[in-house]
């Protein structure tokens, strides 16, 4: 027993010498620094921000076609968006077939995807007429009109993941961008997050938000309300805060190009976690009676993240 009693007590005195092991923070690999040039996520091929980027762009937008010449325009995902969906046609066959370019859950009755497998009148040809050099469209042609067809019977959803009203599309925003409270310069985006990065310490912050609409001016535009979620897809717990109309601030949106900021609401950071990313959804009426949630949690996670930013890090 006395040695038993022995074994124990030096146990604990070689346990108690033993020197502790400390982690070093910078090994952990939450903790790495974000890589300089982070490949974006890309978009879901049969989403109309992957058709853009992959079809309607490189290989429709080009000089003297559909590059704002004459519609469709296809220069950027909403001018495509807005040119196509629900809209009348101009051109059609011998037999008056068609009266939309795309309407939503029919292919067979989208002219847009009729005039890439048939020529409609006889004399018009098969679009495209001509392909630009380095085109993926010819190797990748059979690819991209599955895409297009899984688009428009999907119910020909916008960025945000909407389905559109018959005569009446939802709004849409169109960028976001942050400022410390008061403050005129606009906070960067970080690379690996695509979340707008707002420095540690920062007390309040001005979000501005811009949006557009087929028929509504934005003047005209209702309810104006935002919430802000850590979670991407849970805002029920949110609350509502109402955001106002302002004199245009041009700034660059969501597609690259300059759009007129129109609205703006301001948020307290405090209680708001460091690193953890913020989520923002926007709530707009136009003339329906139907309240607008943009994006909603059928938007691809690119346009979530897009509308989102972070503290810190």
């Amino acid at each position: 027993m006395r040695v038993v009693r022995v074994f124990v007590i030096l146990s604990v005195l070689f346990s108690a010498c033993k020197k502790e092991e400390k982690v070093n923070p910078y090994d952990l690999p939450a903790n790495n620094a974000p890589l300089p040039n982070a490949p974006a996520t890309p978009p879901d091929p049969a989403s109309i921000a992957g058709l853009h980027q992959n079809m309607f762009a490189p290989t429709c937008a080009n000089s003297g076609c559909h590059d704002g010449t004459f519609e469709p325009d296809f220069r950027t995902i909403e001018s495509t968006y807005n040119t196509l969906v629900l809209r009348p046609i101009i051109k059609n066959d011998p037999s008056g077939s068609y009266q939309y370019r795309v309407l939503p859950g029919d292919f067979n009755n989208s002219i847009v995807y009729q005039r890439l497998i048939v020529d409609i009148d006889g004399q018009s040809g098969i679009m495209p007429l001509s392909v630009d050099q380095g085109s993926t469209w010819i190797a990748n042609r059979a690819a991209y009109i599955e895409n297009l067809k899984t688009w428009i019977n999907n119910g020909a959803r916008d960025i945000f993941g909407n389905s559109p009203s018959q005569n009446n599309l939802p709004p849409q925003l169109t960028g976001v961008f942050i400022t410390a409270a008061g403050s005129p310069v606009q906070f960067p985006r970080n690379i690996q997050t695509s979340a707008i990065q707002v420095p540690s310490g920062t007390s309040g912050i001005d979000i501005y938000l811009a949006a557009s609409d087929d028929a509504t001016s934005i003047e005209n535009l209702s309810y104006l309300k935002a919430k802000v979620s850590a979670m991407m897809n849970s805002f029920d717990a949110s609350p509502e805060i109402n955001f106002s109309l302002i004199p245009a601030i041009q700034a660059t949106g969501y597609s690259g190009t300059q759009v007129s900021f129109r609205f703006k609401f301001s948020l307290s950071l405090a209680g708001i976690s460091n690193a953890q990313i913020q989520f923002i959804r926007a709530y707009l009426q136009d003339d329906s009676s139907v309240v607008t949630e943009i994006p909603s949690t059928a938007s691809a996670e690119h346009i979530k993240r897009f509308y989102s930013f972070q503290v810190g890090e």
